[in-house]
């Protein structure tokens, strides 16, 4: 079953790659629950690892510079072996879930970029609460690089309007959109 799903996906991309090469390739697979896994860190290096190393290939051998996951729950004890794999973008890294961009930035460096990072709840919150979750992430990750700031996830009906404007415009404000 593998080995048909890594030989669809390749074909999939060698006709895209024939076409144009994107700035980016997202692989979605929500490889996690909220505090482990799916499956083992072994397993996921002994039945994901090939995959995942021969679509990277691929993608590099068509320069495509960033090569991302998309998984909910908790990825950090998955994020050595992406790094490893050649995937060089995660996202939407749950707060809920315990992942912290911030800490992953810290141990993996800038082997890897990120996406979201922004725990939804404290946008819902709102005031201090978001705007204190925004600065603790955005402005160190900011200044490094590979970062684009993001909610969480999709953003839920709990967060307001009014709140979800006051965290758009912080976030422009940060990034010189303001």
């Amino acid at each position: 079953m593998i080995g048909l799903w890594i030989q669809f996906v390749e074909q999939v991309l060698e006709k895209m790659l024939a076409s144009f090469v994107p700035d980016a390739v997202w692989i979605h697979e929500d490889m996690a629950y909220k505090a482990h896994s799916v499956i083992s860190p072994a397993m996921t290096r002994e039945f994901l690892m090939p995959a995942y190393q021969r679509w990277e290939k691929l993608l590099r051998r068509h320069q495509v510079p960033v090569i991302a996951l998309d998984s909910d729950g908790y990825v950090g004890e998955l994020i050595p072996i992406w790094i490893e794999a050649g995937i060089n973008c995660s996202g939407p890294n749950e707060v809920a879930a315990h992942n912290d961009i911030v800490e992953y930035r810290r141990l993996y460096g800038t082997k890897m970029a990120y996406t979201g990072g922004i725990d939804k709840r404290a946008i819902a919150k709102g005031g201090k609460a978001m705007e204190e979750e925004v600065m603790r992430v955005v402005p160190p990750l900011l200044e490094q690089g590979g970062f684009i700031p993001g909610c969480d996830h999709g953003v839920p009906p709990d967060i307001s309007w009014p709140n979800f404007v006051a965290y758009a415009r912080l976030l422009a404000q940060l990034t010189g959109w303001l």
